[in-house]
């Protein structure tokens, strides 16, 4: 028999106390001071907001255009470019402007309209120009400081050097600090290296002469590469002996994968992949030697003509200097017979003309553009500054000149506007802090170019 488990009223006391406790103060009663039932708290009503008081509004997004960096006075050697560049905030257009009165008026720039501005050759006549921005936002605009524009001449000194002998100095190139400046002396077959600073010298491989070094290449980890006749040699980083790599003492054409031949190779340029760019001068061709030695042609059908085209439908009439840029996408050969300056795009082998008549060209000098027309003589030497400006020394008329990335054409000058004059030069390098090396061949000298103080 179940028991029934006794109820007890007791337990639901509280229970009933808390509904009613809970209803009174529903209904705002109970009592006392605080309301509700002693023991059991009731929340306060909210107090009312004040009158008058409001939520304020969000800040407006400040969108006035602001310039973070203003452009800067440069200072640049005649017939080089300069560039200049502004940083600013909430912009969206830019207008650059020239004053050639310190600042009492300006003129637009006409397609200056970049966060950048690279101005045409600087010339002498230039110096003391001045140039702004007008830097435009959505809600107005503000004009940065006036930045001078110094232009200098250049000074040629020769480099004294001590423990070379010269003899037909052809090739030069810089090693990536400028400190050391590498020279091809085809009359002694020695390649020489000299301290840039101190002008000492020595032969890199001293007892152990080559035949006719022209051509050369310089790779970051310190190998060097030489034209000389018929073939290419390397010399190891440090080392005091030469190989040669590619080619043989027989002069020929072919390429890979027949033993690779050539005939009296000119200027070599090499590319950050370790491809080598050979000017093939006898065979008028550009040819290609990949860093495993696979050798073939890039441009050129053999012809001596004048001829834009792709690979071996183009025609060279004495590829002689060689230059890549330093992106690697485009050589500059001085087809020196052809009075033009010719250019490779590297990717799809097509050969145009940068500058120069190359079929109707006369041997003479004129500065300026291709719409001028500029004219080009005999180009030889070519190499290219950390700007893609390149430098050309024409042999024959002595000088030395630069073109800038816009395809603009300058002499190189002194304080009086007199161009700059070499014993037939040839080679040219270029420091990156804009320092010009010039070989001048019959000469026997290698000139160093700087700006004048």
């Amino acid at each position: 028999m179940t028991t029934p488990r006794p109820v007890f009223r007791a337990w639901r006391t509280p229970a009933a106390l808390l509904m009613m406790n809970l209803a009174l103060v529903a209904c705002g009663g109970g009592g006392g001071s605080g309301g509700g039932f002693p023991g059991f708290a009731v929340a306060p009503a909210p107090a009312p907001a004040p009158q008058g008081t409001q939520t304020p509004a969000p800040t407006p997004e400040d969108t006035a255009p602001a310039i973070t960096t203003q452009p800067s006075d440069t200072t640049i050697g005649q017939g080089v470019p300069a560039t200049l560049k502004v940083q600013a905030v909430h912009a969206t257009a830019y207008q650059w402007q020239r004053s050639t009165d310190g600042g009492t008026s300006w003129t637009d720039v006409s397609g200056a309209t970049g966060d950048s501005f690279t101005t045409a050759a600087g010339q002498l006549a230039d110096s003391g120009q001045q140039l702004r921005v007008q830097v435009t936002g959505a809600s107005g605009s503000v004009t940065s400081h006036a930045a001078t524009l110094t232009v200098k001449p250049w000074v040629a000194t020769v480099l004294a050097t001590t423990g070379v002998t010269y003899n037909r100095p052809y090739q030069l190139v810089l090693d990536a600090s400028g400190a050391n400046l590498y020279v091809a002396m085809g009359g002694n077959g020695s390649v020489y290296r000299i301290d840039t600073a101190s002008g000492s010298g020595a032969e890199v491989t001293p007892g152990s002469s080559m035949n006719t070094p022209y051509g050369l290449a310089l790779a970051t980890d310190g190998t060097l590469y030489v034209s000389d006749q018929h073939r290419i040699n390397k010399i190891a980083p440090n080392a005091t002996t030469y190989s040669t790599w590619v080619g043989s003492s027989t002069s020929g054409y072919a390429d890979s994968p027949a033993a690779a031949m050539f005939n009296n190779p000119a200027s070599i340029a090499l590319d950050g992949a370790g491809n080598l760019f050979v000017a093939d001068l006898g065979n008028k061709r550009v040819r290609k030697v990949a860093a495993d030695g696979t050798t073939s042609t890039l441009a050129g059908d053999g012809t001596q003509a004048y001829l834009d085209g792709v690979g071996t439908a183009a025609q060279f009439a004495r590829p002689q200097g060689l230059a890549i840029s330093r992106d690697g996408r485009t050589l500059y050969d001085t087809d020196t017979d052809s009075l033009c300056l010719r250019k490779i795009d590297v990717a799809s082998a097509t050969v145009s003309t940068l500058l120069g008549d190359c079929a109707n060209g006369s041997a003479s000098l004129v500065d300026g553009t291709a719409a001028t027309p500029a004219t080009l003589g005999y180009s030889y030497g070519v190499t290219v500054d950390a700007n893609d400006n390149v430098f050309l020394t024409h042999a024959w008329d002595g000088v030395a000149r630069v073109v800038t990335a816009a395809g603009e054409i300058s002499t190189l000058r002194d304080s009086t506007g007199t161009a700059l004059a070499f014993n037939f030069p040839i080679g040219v390098a270029v420091g990156s802090d804009g320092t010009i090396y010039v070989g001048a061949s019959n000469g026997n000298q290698i000139f160093k170019l700087t700006l004048a103080p």
